[in-house]
């Protein structure tokens, strides 16, 4: 099931960060790539992370926070006609969705879920006797 709470609050920070990548591009070229593949992992990470529950929960919010992020940094960032904007948000939506879940399968790799470990002993506990 989807968290929108989750999903709104990793879709803000993979704007914040996007926004800081485009602000970096007339420093570094390379330091704003790096920045805008790591804004939706991060906001993916973040986003299944407060979410919690299972693995296909994780990535579904991830990919979610991360391809809607970068969608709407890419319709307001991307110079040009409205083609090359459409060409260009299709795609960072694609590539930052995939980028988002995987963020998301970390962000649930990384939480502990007691209320799981707690079954998950109770199970071998069963099974022992």
């Amino acid at each position: 099931m989807v968290n929108w709470t989750a999903v709104a609050i990793g879709f803000v920070v993979t704007i914040v960060l996007e926004t800081i990548g485009i602000v970096f591009k007339s420093v570094d070229a390379s330091v704003a790539m790096y920045i805008s593949i790591f804004a939706p992992i991060i906001g993916g990470l973040i986003a299944a992370y407060w979410a919690g529950g299972v693995y296909k929960e994780g990535a579904i919010n991830g990919g979610l926070a991360g391809g809607m992020g970068s969608l709407i940094a890419a319709i307001i960032y991307v110079p040009g006609n409205l083609s090359n904007v459409a060409a260009n948000a299709v795609i960072s939506f694609v590539s930052s969705g995939i980028l988002g879940v995987i963020g998301g399968l970390i962000g649930i790799l990384s939480k502990k879920n007691p209320k799981e470990k707690k079954e998950e002993k109770e199970e071998h506990s069963q099974d022992e006797s």
